[in-house]
């Protein structure tokens, strides 16, 4: 029982690592191909397939175009991601489309020998001197510093630091910093080296003598101090601290409600107390009105009993 048991299973284990061999070299493989940054799409071989179609927004469809502005930014997005032979062909149509930026890309690429490539440091000097003269441009700016950064230092072209100047200036004058810094202090890091050097001779460092602690480190050597004394030590100097503390000011007792009435004397404009009105009595007025009343009807009654006898006499005086 025991050896058919292996027998069977032996084939097995075969299988098993065989499946995981290939799976391994699979992955392998799909993970060097770093082509249009994360390999070319998959093809089924089925038209309704649309999630294995390479897209005009593909990387892959980008590469095959007629040069652009988009598909030159796309060359450079290539080159980050690792896939420096789709970024030279692109870099190379934008080249002869005459767009300047892909001059600076494929200069760098030289210049560093991106993608195992040997350095090509005479062609990269090259590619800079015709941005460099390609006009009004912010690529040819940089033109200018990169070919002058050629010059001060020598690479790709004889060591010219008089010329190398003449073109520091050009870029100054155009607004680069790297180039206003370069002419100030002599060195700029906006190109650098393979060893992360820049160009020119770098300044002495600003702070002599060993480097001053950070604020974290200070704070950490404080606490450990405070640690390390005693407790009651502490508590005794906190204790000092508190009586020996010069007496504080009194406090200003608040005036007293009998000082309320004295006027205190007040800077400014000074204003009049207003006499306080008489109240009138609500029983004179009422009676006042009613006198006034009174004597109006008795006038008025007065008037037509004198009225009522001259009306009689006329009366009969008019019937006779």
């Amino acid at each position: 029982m025991g050896s058919r048991n292996d027998s069977t299973g032996m084939p097995m284990r075969r299988s098993t690592g065989a499946a995981m061999l290939a799976l391994f070299f699979t992955t392998a493989a799909v993970a060097a191909d770093n082509r249009f940054c994360g390999g070319p799409v998959p093809q089924t071989g089925k038209p309704t397939d649309l999630a294995h179609v390479v897209g005009d927004q593909t990387l892959e469809y980008i590469v095959d175009q007629p040069a652009s502005l988009m598909v030159c930014s796309k060359g450079y997005l290539l080159e980050k991601c690792g896939d420096h032979d789709n970024a030279r062909k692109v870099f190379d149509k934008c080249i002869a489309a005459g767009y300047i930026g892909a001059m600076i890309w494929k200069a760098l690429m030289l210049q560093d020998g991106a993608g195992g490539v040997p350095p090509d440091l005479p062609a990269a000097a090259e590619l800079m001197r015709r941005a460099a003269l390609a006009g009004d441009s912010p690529y040819a700016i940089l033109g200018k510093l990169h070919y002058a950064s050629a010059l001060q230092e020598g690479r790709g072209v004889p060591k010219d630091e008089a010329e190398a100047r003449k073109w520091f200036e050009a870029a100054a004058r155009d607004g680069n910093p790297d180039a206003i810094e370069f002419l100030r202090a002599g060195y700029h890091v906006g190109d650098r080296d393979g060893q992360a050097r820049g160009t020119g001779t770098p300044p002495p460092p600003v702070l002599a003598g060993p480097t001053p602690p950070l604020p974290g480190e200070l704070f950490e050597a404080a606490q450990a101090k405070i640690a390390a004394r005693p407790a009651q030590e502490v508590r005794g100097a906190s204790a000092r601290r508190l009586l020996d503390a010069p007496p504080s000011t009194p406090p200003v007792s608040p005036p007293s409600p009998a000082d309320a009435s004295v006027s205190a004397p007040v800077a400014g404009q000074h204003l009049a107390k207003l006499a306080e009105p008489v109240a009138q009595p609500v029983g004179s007025a009422s009676s006042g009105l009613a006198a006034l009343f009174g004597v109006l009807l008795l006038s008025g009654a007065l008037h037509q009993s004198l009225r009522a006898p001259t009306a009689r006499r006329s009366l009969s005086l008019s019937r006779a």
